[in-house]
Formats: C-alpha cells, structure tokens, sequence
C-alpha cells in the first residue's frame, strides 16, 4: 500500500475462526488488542499492509439493496459507531464462519482492524481491515541458559504476507465503498470475494487499462499466432504496448490505425474488440485515461520473444517496435525447406 507514512492503528479485535462443514465453530477474543506498544504496532501494520502492492480497487454490492450486503453494513457501522468497534467485529467473524462451509476452506485467525490515516487521492479516511492467518510456520528461538545456549522451536504466524485480506476504505459510501483485496490461496477465491465481501471490480482507469491490454494480448495469440507469425505477434504487442506508454488516452479508432497496417486486420481487430466487451459485459473501449502503473505492470503478461523448435530463442528487450520492425526479417529458405530469422546490428557484446 502506498503512502502509508501516517496510516496508525487504532482497534485492533483479533478472533479464531473454523470451518462450519466441520463444526470447528468460533473463538471471540473477550477484549482487545492492547496497542501499546510501538514495536509491535509498526510490525502488525507491516503485516497487514504490505500486501496490497495492486492497483486494483473493488466495491461491495447486491443484487437488490447494498445495505443487505452484510460486510458494506458492518464496515459502515465501525465507520460512524467505533466505540461499538469489538461489537461489531464479532458480527464479522460470524458473518465468515457461515460462508466457510466449503471443506477446502481452512481455520485460522481473523482480525479486524480499524486503521487512521489512509491516503485516498487527496482525502484522508480511516479504514476497516479483515485479514485471516491460515498457514503456520515454525520458528526457531535460541535462550540463554546458565551460561548456555538452548535451542527450542515454536509455530507462529510469518509476518511476511497475510493469506487472505482486505482494505475498505471510508471514501465513497454511496457506491458500495473502496476496497482493495488480497489473496494468497487462489483455489477458495471465490470464497473470500464473493461469498464473504460479494464486491465487484470497480471500473475505473486500472480496470479499463487492463480489460485493452488482455484484449490485446489474447488477440495477438488468437490471430496473429496462429495464422501469421510468430513476429507478427511481437509486432503487434511491441507496437501496442508503446501506444499505452506515449499515449494519455485511449481510443480504440486511433489506436487501431496507430498499431494495425492490413485493412483486414484492423476490421478483423474490431469486431474482435466489440465481441469481447460483449463477453464480459465491459463498457465501449474509447476515451479513458490510461493507467501507467497498469501499463507498467502488465508487460510482463506479454510475449516479447520468439522461440523455435531449433532450441534457439530470440529475446526483444522491452517493448520497441523498431527492434523487430527494422532489425530483424522473417524468411523462408527453398533449399533447406526451413524458416529463418536475419537479426541486424551494428556491434555484439
């Protein structure tokens, strides 16, 4: 999380939750966490908050009342009513152990956390974070005695990452709020997000920056890939990728001419665009601000080498169109009946 500097604790519940098909129940704290000490505050807001490194932001909802969605009501209620905060933390920790009736969702401890301090553009909000320990690891701990040194063992929690999370901020009340989720264990996603929060991606900038650039990618493994080449594909993404880069707004009319030559492709593109906002019920890809952390962080998702079955690989470094553009060509020799690649330069090192 960004700009966490004057982000404070300042309640802090923490629960053991088990999982409802088999009947483990639930152990509520009597008070709590005292936060006195500074250490160990600096090292719980490392924990909690280290996580949340994605720009992605998500907002609670329900299919007829947001004021039904059981995680929007108790946020809302810490917000305006934190001396109740222990109260309704254990509203929380119920709410969890009836969703946690599937047999692959794991125990652990929960805690609710009521933060100060939080930058949300130029606003200052508190938030509510919901977080769940669920693996344990051992540690070694080393004692002096009587001129001694013993070794023993005990199992905690490792203050590196949480499995399971999530930051609702106090910004936005009326859309379902601004929250940030993470999770370590993919295979009960659905869990966490839809069962116990129900949120859903907040279309914003992040969300529209990434919708193009998947696009972009699976057309270019679709259509270029497939019935043209290899470095027809690394064209396409190298000339897309530098669009987002130079570009402050999106427009998929002037972005397809800046990245497409072939008439037929560029038609083939757009119809290939309006059947996958179609498929995911995204709104028109035109005149959004471009999201450059987003650019930044999904170039890695992209192919930017060409691999050949002559255990040969030829890397691009980053994203430049004149890499494969001007300095390398695609031919097919008739005498050995093979492909080939010829790679300009001007010196090697």
């Amino acid at each position: 999380m960004k700009d966490r500097l004057e982000v404070r604790l300042k309640q802090l519940a923490v629960h053991r939750v088990g999982n409802k098909s088999k009947d483990e129940g639930v152990v509520v704290s009597k008070e709590l966490v005292e936060l006195r000490d500074e250490q160990l505050s600096d090292l719980l807001l490392n924990y909690f908050l280290s996580p949340f490194k994605q720009e992605e932001f998500f907002r609670f909802t329900h299919t007829s009342d947001l004021t039904l969605n059981e995680m929007f009501a108790y946020a809302a209620l810490i917000f305006t009513e934190p001396s109740k905060f222990h109260e309704y933390s254990v509203h929380i920790l119920n709410h969890l152990y009836e969703q946690s009736d599937h047999p692959k969702v794991k125990s652990g401890e929960l805690y609710v956390v009521h933060f100060s301090g939080c930058l949300m553009e130029d606003d200052i909000v508190d938030a509510v974070g919901i977080f769940k320990s669920e693996n344990k690891d051992t540690f070694l701990t080393i004692q002096d005695e009587q001129d001694d040194l013993n070794v023993n063992y005990h199992f905690g929690v490792n203050l590196k990452g949480v499995d399971k999370g999530c930051m609702i901020f106090n910004t936005e009340a009326e859309d379902g709020f601004r929250v940030k989720l993470v999770d370590a264990n993919g295979y009960d996603a659905a869990f966490w997000k839809e069962d116990f929060l129900n949120v859903t991606e907040l279309k914003d900038t992040n969300f529209n920056t990434k919708a193009v650039l998947n696009l972009c990618k699976d057309f270019s493994e679709e259509v270029f890939a497939q019935k043209e080449s290899k470095k027809a594909q690394v064209d396409f993404i190298s000339r897309s990728v530098d669009y987002f880069s130079k570009s402050e707004t999106f427009d998929l009319e002037e972005f397809t001419s800046s990245v497409i030559d072939e008439p037929e492709t560029k038609e083939r593109f757009m119809n290939y665009s309006q059947s996958y906002a179609e498929e995911r019920d995204i709104e028109g890809f035109t005149d959004f601000t471009i999201n450059k952390n987003t650019v930044k962080n999904m170039k890695r998702k992209f192919r930017n080498f060409i691999k050949l079955d002559t255990q040969i690989e030829i890397k691009f470094s980053g994203y430049n169109p004149e890499q494969s553009e001007q300095y390398v060509e695609r031919g097919f020799d008739q005498e050995r009946g093979m492909h080939f690649y010829k790679v300009y330069f001007y010196s090697e090192s």
